[in-house]
């Protein structure tokens, strides 16, 4: 239990560092600038910043929140996406439950690696929503390539594996010849078919949203952000994290409405309630729809 602890405990400590880069990596993204090359600077005096000030949460608590050269008030989107990247890479690793004290495995850190990728995706595509109401191309394009590829590539090598297993063991041997790994392959391939065409689904219904409301209730990208979730979740999953992105948003947009911070008019980003709604899927899917399905 206290390995349990530590080790979630270092993934978060990673992961703030990661949540800086990918902080850098949305505003860049959409102002322009080298991301690996320039060095990090005050967006105020412009003033190179040095490694201290640069820790992950500890130089804004340090600096109470305050560039250390002029003074100016930092974003609360540094210690924010420093946080959150913590906490995806945490979600990471308790989903495929990998950890760095347990004997060493491929599945575990495929799967953790994978999922940090996606995360990584998520966060930036959140913070661009957030702070320039843009799902930009240059990272929801890759990280739906990045996705079906993942997807495709799984598939294939899971089948690979099973078959090779097949091959080793004496009834496995029977199977194949009767013909067992062929349904197999074909199930497969309907389960990834039913994915992908349950993803362009959603990508369309978002399309005839825009298309209704002229590109005022719905933006282009997030078109492209429907076509990401409808994958990384898969069917029916990814219906159910349509279904929680749409409420969320509406239950959001009426409180801030009510609480006088929003008007009717006002422009609220779908994003990260649509990126919301695919990480509750992914963490308790399965349970929301069986209790759905048991109260029919």
């Amino acid at each position: 239990m206290v390995l349990s602890y530590i080790n979630l405990g270092l993934i978060f400590i990673f992961g703030t560092v990661l949540g800086s880069f990918l902080n850098l990596v949305s505003d860049r993204v959409v102002k322009g600038g080298k991301i690996v090359a320039d060095h990090s600077k005050c967006d105020k005096c412009g003033k190179k910043l040095k490694p201290l000030n640069l820790i992950p949460l500890v130089s804004f608590l340090v600096q109470r929140g305050k560039c250390s050269y002029c003074k100016t008030g930092l974003s609360w989107y540094y210690p924010f996406s420093e946080i959150l990247a913590g906490l995806f890479l945490v979600l990471a690793a308790t989903l495929s439950k990998f950890s760095f004290f347990e004997p060493f495995s491929a599945d575990p850190l495929v799967g953790f690696l994978s999922l940090s990728v996606i995360f990584s995706f998520f966060e930036i595509l959140l913070l661009t929503d957030l702070k320039y109401l843009l799902v930009p191309d240059k990272i929801v394009l890759p990280a739906i390539i990045f996705v079906a590829f993942f997807n495709i590539s799984t598939t294939v090598i899971n089948l690979l594996e099973y078959r090779n297993r097949l091959q080793n063991d004496d009834f496995g041997k029977y199977l194949l010849k009767v013909g067992f790994f062929g349904d197999q392959v074909g199930a497969a391939a309907r389960s990834l078919g039913f994915n992908f065409v349950s993803a362009i689904a959603i990508a369309l219904f978002f399309l005839f949203i825009v298309w209704v409301t002229r590109g005022r209730g719905m933006g282009g990208g997030d078109i492209r952000l429907g076509l990401l979730v409808g994958l990384v979740n898969g069917f029916p999953y990814n219906l159910l994290a349509v279904f929680l992105g749409f409420f969320i948003g509406a239950v959001v947009s009426i409180v801030l409405v009510l609480s006088g911070k929003k008007t009717l008019k006002s422009v609220v980003p779908f994003g990260p309630f649509l990126i919301l709604g695919s990480l509750i899927t992914l963490v308790w899917g399965s349970v929301i729809l069986n209790w759905y399905l048991n109260l029919s």
